[in-house]
Formats: structure tokens, sequence, C-alpha cells
């Protein structure tokens, strides 16, 4: 399947992440104006927004003939996350928000910054990408500020302990298909200032610098990561 990219900074780019920073900031502080908006499925309208965006775009790939068992599968690490964002609106764990919260927002502001359209750009294929990656970093503000959410201490450990996990046997599931998910036979083909140096090495890099990136911004004293 044909990968796709974005310029960063580009006029289109612009339009894009602009209209995605709106959308967010609406729904993150519609309760806040809007009394409907503070009902308790307010969040489970949005995990169905999301949970439909990623039918929308399988059963797209599936009618134009694209659907691709090495790539429509929700490996990656941002299609990892879009579930667990799914699963957070319905039913919140603090354990799957603190995995979140490291692999939503790591793997959001990479594909935000840098777009790659790893199933095509063409139709919905295009909004939906908008939709799904914007939403993880979506969802981890929401936990944040309509359900207490607060990163544990060491948190951060235990993510990066389980993404290795994940790597194991998306790993193994690349060799025996050939397929790359979450980028980990080959790397992604966007020009992108987190991602730093050599395949594979680049993985660790980018993972440690957005951490760090992370922690200044919402570490403080109730608020360990």
């Amino acid at each position: 399947m044909r990968h796709i990219t974005m310029d960063p900074f580009s006029l289109e780019w612009l339009i894009c992440i602009t209209a995605v920073l709106l959308v967010m900031l609406m729904l993150i502080y519609l309760p806040d104006y809007i009394e409907t908006a503070r009902h308790p499925n307010y969040g489970k309208l949005i995990g169905l927004a999301l949970f439909l965006n990623l039918i929308i775009e399988n059963w797209y790939c599936w009618q134009s003939g694209i659907w691709d068992l090495r790539s429509n599968l929700p490996l990656h690490l941002c299609g990892i996350s879009g579930l667990l964002s799914i699963i957070l609106y319905f039913r919140y764990n603090e354990t799957l928000a603190n995995l979140l919260f490291y692999w939503g927002i790591t793997g959001g502001i990479h594909s935000l910054i840098t777009p790659e359209f790893d199933l095509g750009n063409e139709g919905y294929l295009y909004y939906g990408y908008f939709v799904s990656h914007g939403g993880l970093i979506l969802t981890s503000l929401f936990m944040i500020k309509h359900r207490g959410f607060k990163p544990l201490e060491g948190s951060w450990l235990k993510a990066f302990f389980h993404i290795q996990l994940a790597v194991l046997v998306i790993g193994l599931f690349n060799w025996s298909t050939g397929s790359n998910y979450m980028y980990l036979s080959a790397p992604p083909i966007v020009d992108n200032p987190l991602i730093i140096g050599d395949w594979p090495w680049l993985l660790l890099i980018s993972i440690s610098c957005t951490r760090d990136f992370i922690s200044k911004k919402f570490s403080g004293p109730d608020r360990l990561i």
C-alpha cells in the first residue's frame, strides 16, 4: 500500500492542524459552557465517534479493494492507543489511562507534526487519519480535565516495559507476514525532527525525547511522572 506524506508547515498542513486543534479544544471545554455536555454519556459519544471512525476506515479500505492484513490491523502504536482511547470513554481504568498518556500523546504528536498516510489519503482516509490521531491527544487531555487523571509515579517505566512486550509480539507478526507495524521492519518515510538517529535506534531515542517533553509539560507537585 502506498504511503503518502504531507509537508509540515505547508498551507494544507496548517489548515488541517488548526482544524484538529479547534475541534479538540471545543470537545474538551464544551462541558464548561453547555450543561447537556456535562452528562455522563458525553464522553461515550466521543468514544463512539472514534469507534465509528475506525469501522469506517476499514470499511472504506474493504470496499476500495485495498484492505490488507499487513497494513489495516490496529497494530501500530497509534492503532493500539486508539483502542485504549475508545475503551477509556466507556470504562475508565487508571492503568490504561497511564499507558495512553505516554503511547497516545507520543504517537499523536509524531503523527500530526509529520503526517504519513500509511493507508493512503484517498477519500475518507484523509479525514480519518486526523480524526484517529487527533483523538489520541484529545482523549488524554479529556481524561486529565474530566476524569481527574494524573500520571502515577514511575508510570512511564511501566509503559515502557509494556511496549517492549508489544514490540516482541508485533515484531514476530511482522516477520511472519512481511508487515511493518510500529515501523519495526523499516523506518517511517517522513522527515520528523523528533526522530533522531538511524533505525532501529531511532525508536528508543524518539520515545525518550518525547517522554522528556511530556514530563516537563505535565509534571508537578501532584503529578509525578
